[in-house]
């Protein structure tokens, strides 16, 4: 039997992690806090109206590599998994380094041709695996690579590097007492291209000297600044620069004199750690953790794309210090502080939807398909 389908309009709903494990330990009968009857109800209601709702067509809420990352670690990867897939219904974020990539092969073109103030597109299914407004399969289709231990290791090496950094610049900040978050910000921003160019350059120089590095291969392996400046060459060169002179020439101009407060990416992450640097100038005690890195890359990379996101507090107090009118997104914040709110937005989602809809899901489905799957982990 054939169906003429309506179209869809999917919210896109991005979930932290904290989430994602809340609710799979709400769920799983062998989790601890389960079997001693310490689930808070918040977890399984969510739940609840997240998978209805997706079972209703009316959003998806795509999985990431944070996901998978941030999962590898925990001790729970499977389930963790299980419960990512079944939000995501087969959705999944680009690679952040594509994201912001996409993001600078569109302003460099833009910048080459005299178009420098043209927005840029941020059509969620530019970055997205799957099709978002399709009609889910009743099926998700997931391979099992199991874990392996030496990814997890690069994962929490990458993790503890980059919390020495982060440490290192939080204490550079509370004894520069700079209160202004512009200042910071413009910073970021301005330092980016040097930053960029700078890890290309490094990364020619150990070429040239790869002899050094046989036993240590991964130190020069493209970075995602390589990997950017790859992609303006060949745009260069199909714009007829092709002496390496002027192209090089062409790419230092850009990176000194391009606005790249238009990159969302960077636009977003730069005022993420302007609010940290005020908060250290002003006193704060407490230097940001070992996720912190994790939470802005997920939010300066997928905010520009979701209809809401749900983060966790800290994040979100730190979103709300943000001057108004520097975040002109449509993106709803959403923390467990208004977690109740977010509940409101989920159920107004599905009073929004047209009684034509809902009958049609249930004609495709059958009326039993919206109900939760709450024994997701039982058969385990």
């Amino acid at each position: 039997m054939s169906y003429s389908l309506p179209i869809l309009n999917k919210k896109i709903i991005y979930l932290d992690q904290f989430a994602i494990s809340n609710m799979m330990k709400a769920l799983n009968p062998h989790m601890r806090s389960n079997k001693e009857g310490k689930v808070d109800e918040f977890w399984l209601r969510l739940f609840e109206r997240l998978d209805s709702l997706s079972k209703l067509q009316l959003i998806i809420c795509p999985d990431s590599e944070i996901h998978n990352s941030e999962s590898l670690l925990s001790g729970f990867y499977e389930p963790l998994k299980r419960m990512y897939e079944l939000m995501s219904s087969g959705r999944t974020f680009f690679e952040k380094g594509i994201i912001q990539r996409r993001q600078i092969i569109e302003h460099f073109t833009n910048w080459l041709n005299g178009r420098a103030d043209t927005s840029l597109n941020l059509d969620p299914q530019c970055v997205i695996h799957g099709k978002i407004n399709a009609w889910s399969s009743r099926l998700i289709l997931s391979v099992n690579m199991g874990d392996d231990d030496e990814v997890s290791e690069e994962i929490k090496t990458f993790r503890e590097q980059s919390f020495v950094g982060l440490e290192e610049v939080f204490n550079y900040w509370v004894t520069s007492k700079n209160l202004d978050l512009i200042f910071w910000y413009k910073n970021e921003i301005t330092s980016f291209g040097k930053v960029t160019m700078d890890k290309y350059i490094d990364y020619l120089s150990k070429l040239v000297r790869v002899h050094e590095f046989i036993d240590r291969l991964e130190e020069i392996l493209p970075n995602d600044s390589v990997d950017i400046i790859t992609s303006l060459l060949s745009i260069l060169e199909n714009h007829g620069v092709n002496k390496a002179g002027e192209m090089w020439e062409k790419i230092t101009e850009y990176f000194r004199e391009a606005d790249f407060s238009q990159l969302p990416t960077l636009h977003i992450s730069a005022l993420l750690f302007a609010a940290i640097a005020r908060q250290a100038a002003i006193g704060r005690k407490k230097p940001p953790n070992r996720g912190t890195m994790n939470d802005i890359t997920m939010i300066s990379t997928y905010m520009p794309y979701c209809d809401a996101m749900f983060i966790d507090k800290e994040f979100s107090n730190i979103l709300l210090e943000i001057p108004e009118g520097h975040l002109n997104y449509k993106t709803k914040i959403f923390s467990i502080n208004s977690k109740e709110n977010f509940m409101e937005y989920l159920n107004n989602i599905e009073k929004s939807a047209a009684p034509n809809h809902i009958a049609k899901v249930n004609e495709v489905y059958g009326e039993s398909w919206r109900n939760p799957y709450l024994t997701l982990y039982q058969k385990e």
